[in-house]
């Protein structure tokens, strides 16, 4: 005899009640479970060393390759359908191409590099101190008097910093000088390794997400192909579009910078492509040697340097950057300086570097994660 309402509803305890069919009690106790295994992880993070170990060994030149095979790729892809030819004769071609601009770049420019970073380094102290006789002159009012005592403070912190580095060095030369070595160790097996990985990844690198989808169940596998492609656009269309963006800014830099006349101003064009990479801060750190050597030519120069800083901006928000990266992202401007801040104090110039992209994938994951939760859980269903 089946039970009516009144009767099903006295068989149900206090404790299914409050307890198992309350969705705030099971939401909390996955966020506890959540949290256990990460401190679990924690305490067991010994065993992720070899990881860390291998990825220190072989992370520069997977990345490198990475960022190179997201800037190549859609050339490959554009010959390889426009001219019916083979994706290992591009690749080659390509690789042929590169090795002559780079012998082009040793011969003809790396001199012309050389001769004016040595011109500049023995000018720098003059405009330092030019800078800061100006400086003093623009402080020397009553008002400015709280400003003027910080900048000094600061100047004092720099030089006490730089001078307890030094100390540091020269007390731990030997060290130091094996930091050195590992470093210049592994640029060299970078610049020797990742182009046979770039190889392999322009080539074969379509196959990638169907290799990884075939280590799962054949019913998830469709929706693991359709993360990867989301994950590898994202990432695509963020490096992609940083890359050409720098590369447009280094332009608009050096002609003009060349234009007003401003010394080195093709090398300080060429330095500001690689700190925009930096999102919002990478033109105004590019600035600040610019406005220092422009101070040494008079206020006209400053001016100058000014408006083409200002012509710069104006033509890479409103112009080049829409264009380039568009709304693929989708990614709040807070979030990005929220994502860069946290992101450079915790992991330093590589969370800096990578912390966007690593937020994109993270994101397409969690939302990933997230709606299927809400499709298979009952706590979602009224």
């Amino acid at each position: 005899m089946p039970f009516n309402k009144k009767e099903s509803d006295k068989q149900i305890s206090w404790f299914d009640r409050w307890v198992v069919n309350n969705r705030l009690v099971s939401v909390l106790a996955v966020i506890i479970l959540l949290l256990l295994a990460i401190y679990l992880l924690h305490l067991t993070s010994f065993i992720f060393k070899p990881i860390s170990a291998l990825f220190a060994a072989v992370g520069a030149p997977v990345i490198t390759a990475g960022i190179f095979y997201y800037l190549l790729i859609p050339l490959v892809n554009w010959l390889h359908h426009r001219f019916n030819l083979s994706k290992q004769l591009i690749v080659l071609l390509i690789f042929l191409i590169a090795a002559v601009l780079i012998l082009i770049f040793i011969i003809y420019l790396a001199p012309v590099i050389r001769v004016n970073l040595v011109q500049f380094f023995q000018h720098w102290p003059d405009y330092y101190k030019h800078w800061s006789k100006q400086l003093d002159v623009w402080l020397d009012y009553p008002a400015l008097k709280p400003v003027k005592n910080w900048a000094l403070d600061a100047n004092n912190n720099v030089n006490k910093t730089i001078i307890d580095w030094s100390r540091s060095y020269l007390s731990n030369g030997i060290a130091g000088v094996g930091k050195i070595t590992h470093l210049i160790t592994m640029i060299v097996i970078t610049l020797l390794t990742f182009p046979f990985m770039l190889y392999y990844m322009l080539k074969e690198g379509d196959n990638f997400p169907r290799y990884i989808s075939q280590f799962f169940p054949a019913k998830v596998r469709p929706s693991v192909s359709e993360v990867l492609s989301e994950i590898n656009k994202q990432i695509s269309d963020y490096l992609r579009g940083q890359i050409l963006t720098a590369i447009a800014v280094s332009i608009m830099f050096m002609i003009g910078f060349s234009i007003i006349g401003l010394p080195y101003g093709i090398w300080i064009g060429l330095l500001a492509g690689p700190l925009n990479l930096i999102p919002y801060l990478g033109s105004f750190l590019a600035m600040v040697p610019a406005v220092i050597i422009s101070l040494f030519g008079g206020t006209h120069l400053l001016f100058a340097v000014l408006i083409v800083f200002a012509i710069e901006q104006t033509l890479e928000s409103r112009l080049i950057h829409p264009k380039i990266m568009g709304a693929s992202m989708n990614i709040h401007p807070v979030t990005i300086l929220v994502i860069l801040l946290g992101a450079g104090e915790m992991f330093g110039l590589m969370g800096v570097a990578f912390g966007i992209p690593a937020y994109a994938v993270l994101k397409v994951l969690i939302s990933r994660i997230y709606y299927w939760w809400r499709e298979n859980s009952e706590l979602f269903k009224s």
